[in-house]
């Protein structure tokens, strides 16, 4: 465990923290969490309780710095392995001279990880100076990245914007969907007849996990390399209890079984609805991909969404499936999504355990979706 520094003393996170450490990240990036969200966050994860350490000044008894990682298990070389994400970190302006705060945290983080027998950190949504500092101070490394691809929906906001105040609003709705039938039926005739589309494929929306997500899980888990676990327990926690949303389930079904699910949530967007997928979980089938994302992209616009965006690793499933849906184009506009980790050192380790480490380390082998880290949640 990191050496205490004199006026403050180090602490492994527990619940008892929860209020303060929730305030202190208000505090530092000027948020308004309610303490509901930050538990549902870091304790109510079914993978069990967050890896952390917090520092608290002596004198006045504040929370003044901490670095929390939130634990998922995953699926790695036909196994279960620990692995966490590095979430929230956050040091109080006054108390940042020369960074022994923010090491101590974080080398705290590593020990109470040690502890819970996690062996891998990893995060997305990772800032060019996060790396740097990473690579430095953790051995961070480049895993791989995601790409946005998104698809029109509806013209009818962006020509409301342009020309309500000329035209009268009515009129330039009418001209929007007007171009939204020009659009939809221009897409008909383009439509690339080579695209991986399945007539065995059926599409529900489902409003609860049940047993039929576990037995996609269990069906599906081995074809995979490196994957979060994705079983009822989990994805309840993830998407059914998330304060952020609702979030809306698909659930696909090949010839009646089980074949893939995908998770999407309308944001706020410049002004505008957008219908951002979240998890998508194919089995690696395109097939199976492109029916989701087809039924996605009609419940958003029902939904009255401007876009539908989807963030994909250029090799997956479901960048292919979007290469060959009418409509969807990679976003100049939405930076690329650098996915980064580092192995957890282990003295005594099994030749299993080591194996899976080095698959860890592997971006190729991963299978990753926006939702494997807490995507604005």
């Amino acid at each position: 465990m990191p050496a205490s520094r004199p006026g403050f003393r180090l602490e492994i996170l527990e619940e008892r923290h929860a209020a303060d450490a929730n305030c202190l990240f208000n505090q530092v990036f000027s948020q308004q969490r309610s303490l509901d969200h930050y538990l549902w966050k870091f304790w109510k994860n079914p993978a069990g309780p967050p890896v952390g350490m917090v520092a608290i000044e002596e004198d006045s008894d504040r929370l003044v710095a901490m670095n929390t990682g939130v634990v998922r298990r995953f699926w790695v070389n036909g196994a279960e392995a620990r692995a966490m994400y590095a979430v929230e970190n956050a040091v109080l302006p006054e108390v940042r001279g020369g960074g022994f705060l923010f090491r101590a945290v974080t080398a705290g983080m590593v020990c109470s990880a040690h502890q819970q027998d996690v062996m891998f950190a990893y995060g997305g949504q990772s800032t060019e100076e996060a790396i740097r500092i990473g690579r430095r101070l953790f051995n961070y490394q480049d895993l791989f990245l995601l790409r946005s691809w998104s698809r029109r929906l509806s013209f009818v906001p962006a020509v409301e914007s342009r020309f309500s105040g000329k035209v009268g609003s009515g009129v330039s709705k009418l001209v929007g969907k007007v171009a939204d039938k020009a659009k939809e039926m221009a897409s008909v005739f383009a439509a690339n007849p080579s695209a991986d589309v399945n007539s065995d494929i059926d599409v529900v929306s489902k409003s609860e996990c049940d047993q039929e997500f576990d037995a996609l899980w269990e069906a599906k888990k081995c074809q995979y390399q490196v994957v979060a676990v994705r079983d009822t327990p989990t994805l309840r926690w993830r998407w059914m209890e998330c304060p952020v949303g609702p979030n809306h389930f698909l659930f696909a079904r090949q010839r009646g079984a089980p074949a893939g699910y995908l998770v999407w949530r309308v944001c706020e967007e410049e002004g505008l609805r957008v219908a951002r997928v979240l998890d998508l979980f194919d089995g690696l089938d395109s097939s199976v991909a492109s029916a989701l994302l087809s039924v996605a992209s009609d419940s958003a616009s029902e939904a009255d969404c401007s876009f539908i965006t989807c963030a994909a690793e250029d090799n997956s499933p479901a960048a292919k499936a979007m290469r060959q849906l009418p409509g969807f184009k990679l976003n100049p506009r939405e930076p690329d999504d650098r996915i980064i980790g580092t192995v957890m050192s282990y003295p005594d380790r099994s030749p299993e355990d080591y194996d899976q480490q080095r698959s860890l380390l592997i971006g190729s082998g991963w299978y990753y979706t926006q939702g494997d880290i807490d995507f604005r949640d």
